[in-house]
């Protein structure tokens, strides 16, 4: 049971994060009102005027949600500590990578996005599983 619930709590931090996140970038930058009369290509043209701090915004959280879904997990999941941070951080990955594949975003922020999911989640596993429980 511990496994599971070392699962959840990391999950729920994950999404917390990146929750947060997304307020700080809509604060900073925020979501125009679709028009009905909008054609496809609205968010497309949004999207690409959008400065590079706001994609900076996104890929720090996404990176420290991964971080804290498999640092939590690996932390609380006493038994095969690797295994269950892993578990965590690959939700919150495959998560990230439809969020990315669902909307227009740069090529490069794609690329960097993933790159740092990635490797920071990972890095987040390796510290939780390090630990020694006596």
């Amino acid at each position: 049971m511990r496994p599971v619930y070392g699962i959840f709590t990391g999950l729920v931090t994950a999404i917390l994060i990146v929750f947060m996140a997304q307020m700080i970038r809509e604060g900073m930058y925020p979501q125009p009102v679709i028009p009905d009369d909008a054609d496809a290509d609205f968010l497309k043209r949004w999207m690409s005027q959008l400065p590079t701090k706001a994609f900076v915004v996104i890929a720090i959280s996404h990176g420290l949600a991964s971080f804290a879904a498999g640092l939590i997990s690996s932390l609380t999941a006493g038994i095969y500590r690797m295994t269950f941070g892993m578990i965590a951080m690959m939700i919150v990955f495959i998560g990230v990578m439809i969020y990315l594949f669902s909307y227009n975003f740069p090529g490069w922020f794609v690329i960097t996005d993933t790159i740092v999911t990635a490797i920071i989640g990972f890095s987040g596993v390796v510290i939780g599983s390090a630990r020694y429980i006596s």
